[in-house]
């Protein structure tokens, strides 16, 4: 298996992303990334509308006219056990190199006449009636063991699940990673739990914690392969490890499916 939010506007939280070729894998440098996740909060299926086509149409053309690499969009799945509730939030997540890399797109994307010609809907929302609620941003660092962002298999109904993992200080948070980087993303590996990303959060709400994205052909694959990491030898013998028990204090899990613009 490949090793594989800041916002004063929407411009400053869409330009989070990669340059030309950051997530390729021919990158060997090692070289861990920067992670942005990025989640727009919407009210109703048509605001969803807005914001989606703004991505598709204006946002997504000008991170290629400023040189980014691939970005992925999501749309939320509800599922019974964590959030039943149909949600129209859209979710995105990108790699950087660096935070200079990060400005220097930024300052494109800002500038792209194109982009605001072409997203006039989005940017023209009334102040009383916002095309959004609000949008959440993070920034992570990926893991010395996964050190950057990898696109799955391709499959058309493809679904990824982003688990969050909370622990109670932040000598607990180190050590699960620790954890993950000594063993458990090996594992991962062996069962077929295929990873997009794992990172460390930098910034952002719930700290400490650590969060990642899984990819899966179906539901029926993720609960086969977790049953198969659950009774893996490895893995009995790992969590039996002393200073790796009670690093967690909570977990929190959501799947998604890629937008037809994703490019992840």
């Amino acid at each position: 298996m490949k090793r594989r939010s800041f916002v004063k506007s929407a411009l400053t939280a869409a330009a989070v992303v990669p340059m030309a070729g950051a997530s390729s894998a021919a990158d060997a440098s090692g070289k861990r990334q920067f992670i942005e996740l990025r989640r727009w909060v919407i009210d109703s299926a048509e605001t969803n509308r807005v914001v989606s086509n703004f991505a598709q149409r204006a946002l997504l053309p000008a991170l290629k006219r400023a040189g980014a690499g691939k970005t992925g969009f999501f749309y939320h799945l509800p599922d019974a056990k964590n959030y039943p509730e149909q949600s129209h939030d859209i979710y995105s997540v990108a790699g950087f190199d660096s935070l200079e890399q990060w400005l220097a797109v930024k300052a494109q994307v800002e500038n792209d006449e194109e982009m605001h010609k072409a997203g006039a809907e989005y940017f023209g929302g009334d102040r009383k009636n916002p095309v959004y609620r609000r949008i959440e941003s993070s920034l992570m660092i990926a893991f010395k063991g996964y050190p950057r962002i990898e696109a799955p298999r391709s499959s058309k109904d493809r679904i990824f699940e982003l688990r969050r993992y909370e622990s109670h200080n932040e000598k607990m948070a180190k050590l699960k990673i620790q954890m993950f980087n000594h063993g458990e993303l090996d594992i991962f590996a062996k069962v077929g739990l295929d990873g997009v990303f794992y990172g460390e959060m930098l910034a952002g709400a719930n700290m400490p914690n650590l969060t990642y994205m899984l990819a899966y052909d179906s539901i029926e694959e993720r609960t086969s392969n977790f049953a198969a990491f659950r009774i893996h030898p490895e893995w009995d013998t790992l969590k039996k490890v002393e200073k790796y028990k009670g690093t967690v204090s909570k977990v929190d899990a959501i799947f998604l499916k890629p937008t037809p613009f994703s490019e992840v």
